[in-house]
């Protein structure tokens, strides 16, 4: 019986919730999650729809409680996978940031962070290289 991939974090689970989004050229964009696809996320900004690509975030903030609990899906030609959950790293991103915390979600294309009060799901393809322990 095989799992199924998760491929994000931010999902369908997330249309409702207010979010921040970081952007690897600077700019932050706080709204309401309308829509969510594989390769895109749809906000309201001040009741304007927005449009944002994927490969575009830096990493999404969101509060602790949206991200609770630890879990994993199965995950194939990884290195940080479920073995990693509950490790401390910090993950150095391609826009300067580095975020500190601990390890909670890992999914296909996402990790989740949890950094005193926040939560953070950073992309992969925002990340340059994470340090663990």
């Amino acid at each position: 019986m095989s799992r199924k991939v998760r491929e994000n974090i931010l999902d369908k689970r997330f249309e409702g919730r207010a979010i921040t989004i970081k952007l690897i050229n600077g700019e932050t964009i706080k709204g309401i999650v309308d829509e969510v696809s594989r390769y895109e996320v749809g906000l309201r900004v001040r009741d304007r729809p927005i449009v944002i690509f994927r490969h575009a975030i830096a990493n999404v903030v969101i509060s602790s409680s949206d991200i609770h609990g630890e879990s994993y899906e199965e995950l194939e030609e990884n290195v940080l996978d479920r073995n990693f959950i509950g490790y401390d790293i910090v993950a150095h991103l391609v826009n300067g940031e580095k975020i500190e915390g601990r390890l909670i979600k890992v999914s296909r294309y996402e990790l989740g962070v949890l950094s005193q009060e926040r939560a953070y799901i950073i992309p992969k393809s925002s990340i340059i290289y994470v340090e663990v322990g």
